[in-house]
């Protein structure tokens, strides 16, 4: 391994991380908030700074690296980001009693995942509040696309890192210089922030308010400053503009670059995108049939409908109405949706629905060969043939997927006696949803859950939102011999 690029790259990291504390820090001061607050994040941006500067004085930027490099580069990445962000939540000991639970909330917020351990919410400094929803939106895209989009300079194998972090089965540029490709991407997401921002702020949310549902939107994490979530707003706008936004933002970002840079026709002509349309809005019709007999308002029954599918499938995990207590087919329908989650390369989490669909295509594949072994069939998404190294990486991904998951639930089990509570406890965690249902449910916490589950679901949310292979790198012991080999060259 080129343990100087690794060096260099992380220690830039925190130099960047640094940078994005000094935000919280800003809000502290505009609220005048204790002295505690304020050093906080004072502390902590001085640290992260000084050992950031030490690693890259001690890496070195040149140099080719592999695609082992890259995997590793990013979970070491946003488990740093994740540990150094947790810094200021430890100094705020009303809501995280120990190192676990700040760094459970910060795994939840870098990879918009939503759960919490808080108690209370409103009851945090407003710029800790700040600071977990802008984990959202940094992790939303990617923490290591941030960093390519924000620098200049980047290696000229700088892509199996986007490669390595970028969600989804498949990974390519839109354009013919990575940097242009994450700052494209960037632009868009960030515009289309703002554009959230603007349409909250009409329906009578604060400043301040408007800026951390936006930013966990766009994150499609869920982190907000109410302990009722958007429920406490009881608004029929807000909750419209936040499913739209949702849904938006768990679409596929090169469909809004290419509708944008080349042709409308271009951009919207993907077979993911109508099956992502179609799911959701099937999901809406089926639960507002289940439930409208429990409403007097059927439109509200309607929205609310609408909103809790968006928020499940694209991740967000925001709750208007506590759908724990619907009918159990509204509730098995939202776990379905858990597990399939948004489109590839949108900040959503889950399986993808691109995967979905190539996992579905190829089961039928295999019943036709079963049936007529003569014939010879292929698996085909947006007209194109999938390729079959794509569509072995799909089946095994799925099948590691769904081993990680039985053990996960076999360690909750231990705390948890609720098959329900538990199964949704990794559901909800390993897919970055946020809330599940029963104990854990859409205004519950994870809070008193035993501390071998909690660090088995801080890594599930690490896990779940980059895709398995670079947790498990970073866990193999083969990875550091050869990290001690190389170094002792």
């Amino acid at each position: 391994m080129n343990t100087g690029i690794i060096k260099y790259t992380l220690g830039k990291l925190l130099v960047i991380l640094a940078g994005l504390m000094c935000l919280p820090l800003i809000v502290s001061l505009i609220y005048r908030e204790n002295m505690i607050d304020v050093l906080s994040f004072s502390l902590p941006i001085l640290i992260s700074f000084g050992l950031g500067k030490y690693l890259q004085k001690k890496g070195d930027s040149s140099g080719d690296f592999y695609l082992k490099e890259a995997m590793f580069i990013v979970a070491a990445g946003w488990i740093i980001f994740s540990l150094f962000g947790s810094l200021p939540l430890l100094m705020t000991p009303e809501e995280y009693n120990t190192p676990i639970d700040a760094i459970f909330e910060m795994v939840s917020g870098f990879t918009t995942t939503g759960a919490t351990v808080a108690r209370s919410v409103e009851s945090l400094p407003n710029s800790i509040i700040f600071w977990r929803s802008l984990s959202h939106l940094v992790g939303g895209m990617g923490i290591l696309v941030f960093t390519l989009a924000i620098l200049p300079k980047t290696n000229r194998n700088s892509s199996l890192i986007m490669q390595a972090e970028v969600p989804g089965p498949t990974f390519g540029k839109i354009t013919s210089k990575l940097s242009d490709t994450a700052r494209a991407l960037y632009i868009i997401y960030l515009i289309m922030t703002l554009v959230t921002v603007v349409f909250l702020l009409f329906g009578g949310m604060s400043l301040f308010d408007s800026l951390i549902h936006a930013m966990s939107t766009a994150g499609t994490g869920g982190f907000g400053n109410r302990d009722l979530s958007i429920g406490y707003y009881n608004s029929r706008y807000i909750e419209i503009v936040l499913s739209i936004a949702m849904f938006a933002f768990g679409v596929n970002f090169n469909v809004y670059y290419y509708s944008i840079f080349r042709t409308l026709r271009e951009g919207t002509d993907s077979e993911e995108l109508r099956v992502y349309l179609g799911i959701t809005i099937g999901a809406s019709l089926l639960i507002f049939l289940n439930i409208f007999s429990s409403y007097a308002d059927k439109s509200y029954a309607l929205s609310n409908s609408f909103f809790a599918v968006t928020s499940v499938m694209t991740t967000t995990g925001f709750v208007s109405a506590d759908f724990g207590t619907w009918p159990l087919f509204s509730r098995l329908i939202l776990i379905f949706l858990m597990f399939i989650g948004g489109c590839a390369g949108s900040t959503a989490g889950g399986l993808k629905v691109s995967r979905v669909i190539i996992l579905v295509k190829r089961g039928i594949n295999q019943v036709r060969q079963s049936l007529h072994p003569r014939r010879i069939t292929m698996t085909r998404l947006d007209k194109k043939r999938v390729d079959e190294e794509t569509e072995t990486s799909v089946g095994k991904y799925f099948a590691l997927f769904i081993l990680i998951f039985v053990v996960l639930i076999l360690i909750v089990a231990l705390d948890v006696n609720d098959f329900q509570s538990a199964f949704t406890a990794v559901a909800t965690t390993f897919n970055n949803v946020g809330p599940g249902i029963g104990e854990f449910g859409p205004l519950g916490s994870f809070a008193e859950i035993g501390l071998l589950s909690k660090i088995s679901l801080t890594i599930a949310m690490l896990m779940g939102r980059l895709e398995i292979f670079p947790i498990l790198l970073m866990l193999s012991p083969y990875t550091y011999r050869d990290l001690r080999s190389k170094s002792n060259k």
